[in-house]
């Protein structure tokens, strides 16, 4: 079922849109079975690379977030379901917000038992002078699988522009059931960029997360870390039920295709065949 809203006009307030997926199994296929939406945000029709999988792409046709901004994306994943959802471009936070005025986005992503869900954006570029904050809130069920990763750039290194003002704010949680499987909360801003104890002059930094967590993956994963290089250090941590990598790069393409690696190499392990990858990622 589709809905849609018509949203006001932007105001200094800025945008305020809402995105609400339902995914169910129906036969051999994943299916959208919900779609409302209210204001910039939209999906295309989703794409089916195999039979038994699903592919969801989120659009946000303004392109990027100015102060004010909020964007809230609640995705429910049925038993039994797989699905991959990522988004066609970068996104980007503008120059312009405030602490009064962040440029907001929040995700709530509930995957339900047997089903595996893969939430792979491409990379967040944060202008000079935005203050953006990006929350990530996830609930496995018992059974449930999930990996996901977010790649967020200070500044624009291709433009030589650097990360003189503003301020970013990650949250993620992952829950199974009642239970935290991880927590986190960090502010970045330009104080971090070059210390030794923050960035380290690496302006490209991002998470991996999985609940393919088993000793075999985390040294497989490590064999391909392995090499670090003064443009990308990375490091793979096995915790209760889920592995997670941290890197920091100098540049957001380079983590991208790191941890696109890492994510065909998980897939691999689990379905035993490379994973189809989605088609936009090559645009």
């Amino acid at each position: 079922m589709n809905s849609l809203v018509q949203a006001p006009s932007p105001t200094t307030a800025g945008w305020s849109a809402r995105l609400e997926l339902v995914l169910a199994r129906r036969g051999e296929r994943t299916s959208l079975v919900r779609n409302r939406s209210l204001g910039p945000l939209r999906v295309q029709r989703p794409f089916y690379p195999r039979p038994d999988e699903c592919h969801v792409y989120i659009l946000h046709p303004p392109g990027g977030l100015v102060a004010g901004d909020h964007l809230d994306i609640d995705i429910r994943c049925a038993p039994d379901t797989r699905v991959l959802f990522t988004t066609p471009g970068a996104g980007r936070a503008y120059r312009g917000g405030s602490p009064a005025r962040p440029q907001t986005q929040i995700l709530n992503l509930q995957v339900a038992a047997g089903a595996h869900a893969e939430w792979l954006p491409q990379e967040n570029l944060l202008f000079d002078g935005a203050w953006a904050r990006n929350h990530v809130h996830v609930t496995l069920e018992p059974g449930a699988h999930y990996t996901g990763w977010d790649i967020n750039c200070l500044g624009r290194p291709a433009a030589e522009e650097r990360f003189a003002h503003g301020q970013f704010e990650q949250r993620l949680w992952l829950w199974r059931g009642d239970e935290p499987l991880l927590g986190e909360r960090q502010r970045l801003d330009a104080s971090l960029l070059d210390s030794h104890w923050g960035l380290g002059g690496h302006p490209a930094f991002g998470t991996l997360v999985s609940t393919a967590a088993t000793a075999d993956m985390l040294a497989r994963v490590r064999a391909r870390l392995d090499d670090p290089t003064p443009a990308l250090y990375a490091a793979a941590t096995l915790l209760p039920e889920l592995l997670v990598v941290r890197a920091r790069a100098s540049c957001a393409a380079r983590l991208r295709s790191l941890f696109i690696g890492l994510w065909q190499e998980l897939r691999q392990a689990r379905d035993g065949q490379p994973p189809p990858i989605p088609r936009i990622w090559a645009t």
